[in-house]
């Protein structure tokens, strides 16, 4: 890439000849550019061959050369942008434009969002991080969870109004509430082309028995090709549903993954992972795809850099722009679950009932919102929670604990590469801090750190539908309560799930779920955050509907061409 030296050599010599093609001497280049004779050739060669000029030297002393400039220095500013943009760099691209954020918003208006390219359509969005980890049997963060969903395909999956649908089963039965039968389309391929087979399914659902919501898989086998039986140790009713999940998706053998599977996973979806580095994720159409063809062909996901992430949008995040506090475009709705603070009621402060009475009433969703800066509640767009679901109410019942029990070191988990979660640790620091606390803040990209060594983490509930039972998988796959919660407890959170599992006609106890959750000091709500997909940012992308993860299903939207009139 051109250096900013080269362009402030440019726009020295545009500035000089007003832009004007003229016959010059190199001795007066070199003059102008305060260099010899020899740097001012390099300098003119450079410049040709970013195609900022045209450079003719004149043989013989004295002979007047050509200097031809075929950009302007806006042209060559926003050529240099665009080029800092494709890397991630977007303070560079801001200063190329001399700090202009408008002109910065109009070259990223322009190279992102739907494009042209050889023929193909193109989205391309802005994302604030990597999005590194894209293996279904791993722990994920929210925007990895859609990602997954768009490169493999389960048994069943969740249509654009929550509603279970056939996926790679294209029909299946429950046989006895402790055993379901599911049967497998033909012909299915994978994106390396490998076929789809009865085993690779059977030794995919294996691996659920590990996961806590899988627990009671006891058996998976074939009574003949592509019919697979899935045997549990207790009744299950809902099967069908909690095989939507992402970590239930169908995967290659362990044998035919590569070492990179992680970052570049083979799945069936519509979508496969062609580029995925600190700068871009890249996802192609799989021509292959069983269904029906995405008509989106590439899916671009460009990685900005964070200190200046709230200047893209339409943002993955944030995708609605908030002018002030409370007002929102009217197509946005608010995420189905919320952020909150997990405490470690086996081995941290929270163990002791004073401690956790002192966190979740130091720290309330209320308390800690009246601390943000007015300009990050309009940033980020945040609303307090008072439940883990919007519009739900539950309270602890908590005495009056004014100060902790002792003054000690309070240790604060968060995921790294997080724009709120940032602003929010610095929060709750300075609020302990007044209480003559020691805080220790420490990041955590995908796995946490060592549980026992924790006291308060923040998370993002990333529940995947707007479902109440959506908390079951939630609770027992991706939570981590279970690893820092009484035993007695969990069972009785667990118990509730079971219960629902077993009878058809019961719905899922979600408020009592919640209800309890923070009850019983587990878990303090602290904001809400809005989510959607403005019509105005969407331009010529139809169908663009915001889905609970923050983003948009690529498989289902379409560009609308520009006919005009007519």
């Amino acid at each position: 890439m051109s250096s900013p030296r080269l362009r402030t050599q440019f726009e020295t010599l545009f500035e000089h000849y007003n832009g004007m093609d003229c016959g010059v001497q190199l001795d007066e280049i070199t003059e102008i550019l305060f260099c010899t004779r020899r740097n001012a050739r390099i300098v003119l060669n450079k410049l040709e061959e970013e195609g900022w000029i045209e450079w003719h030297p004149a043989p013989g002393r004295g002979k007047l050369s050509q200097l031809i400039f075929k950009r302007s220095r806006t042209d060559v500013s926003e050529t240099l942008a665009r080029r800092y943009l494709e890397e991630g760099k977007i303070s560079q691209a801001l200063n190329a434009l001399d700090k202009d954020t408008a002109k910065l918003a109009q070259v990223v208006e322009s190279y992102l969002g739907v494009q042209q390219q050889e023929g193909q359509h193109v989205i391309r969005l802005p994302y604030y991080r990597p999005l590194s980890m894209l293996n279904p049997l791993k722990p994920m963060r929210r925007s990895e969870q859609h990602i997954v969903q768009q490169v493999f395909s389960g048994l069943t999956k969740l249509d654009g109004n929550e509603q279970v649908q056939p996926d790679l089963a294209h029909s299946w039965e429950m046989l006895t509430p402790k055993c379901w039968r599911f049967y497998l389309r033909p012909g299915v391929r994978f994106h390396n082309g490998d076929l789809l087979t009865t085993e690779m399914v059977i030794e995919s659902l294996g691996t659920l028995k590990n996961k806590k919501l899988f627990e009671h898989v006891c058996d998976v086998r074939s009574p003949s090709d592509l019919v697979v039986d899935v045997s549990l140790s207790r009744p299950d009713l809902r099967l069908d549903l909690f095989l939507t999940e992402s970590c239930a998706k169908i995967l290659l053998p362990q044998s035919h993954r590569s070492e990179q599977f992680d970052r570049f996973p083979i799945g069936c979806g519509p979508y496969k992972v062609t580029r995925n580095d600190d700068k871009r994720l890249t996802l192609q159409a799989f021509d292959g795809y069983f269904g029906f063809r995405p008509l989106i062909d590439c899916v671009e996901v460009w990685v900005i850099d964070d200190v200046n992430a709230t200047m893209i949008f339409p943002s993955l995040t944030r995708p609605i722009k908030q002018t002030s506090i409370g007002e929102f475009n009217d197509e946005v709705e608010l995420d189905p679950g919320c952020t909150y603070l997990l405490l470690n009621r086996k081995t941290g402060l929270a163990q002791s009932d004073q401690w956790a009475s002192y966190f979740s009433q130091k720290l309330n969703g209320l308390e800690l919102y009246r601390l943000l800066p007015q300009e990050k509640i309009v940033e980020l767009g945040v609303l307090p929670a008072h439940g883990l679901k919007p519009g739900w109410y539950h309270k602890a019942p908590l005495p009056n604990v004014a100060q902790p029990p002792q003054q000690t070191k309070v240790k604060v988990a968060y995921h790294a590469q997080h724009p709120m979660f940032t602003v929010l640790v610095k929060v709750i620091e300075k609020t302990l801090s007044q209480d003559q606390l020691e805080v220790e803040l420490i990041q955590y990209d995908i796995e946490p750190p060592d549980v026992d060594d924790i006291d308060i983490w923040v998370k993002p509930m990333g529940i995947s539908a707007n479902r109440d039972d959506a908390l079951a998988g939630w609770l027992l796959n991706y939570s981590d309560i279970e690893r820092v919660s009484p035993e007695v407890n969990f069972h009785q959170w667990q118990g509730l799930v079971h219960a629902w599992m077993e009878d058809k006609h019961t719905a899922f106890p979600a408020k009592e779920l919640g209800r309890s959750l923070v009850h019983n000091m587990q878990i303090i709500p602290t904001f809400h955050v809005w989510l959607g997909v403005s019509k105005d940012q969407c331009g010529a992308l139809q169908n663009a509907k915001c889905n609970a993860l923050g983003w948009f299903d690529f498989s289902q939207v379409w560009v609308k061409p520009d006919l005009g009139s007519n």
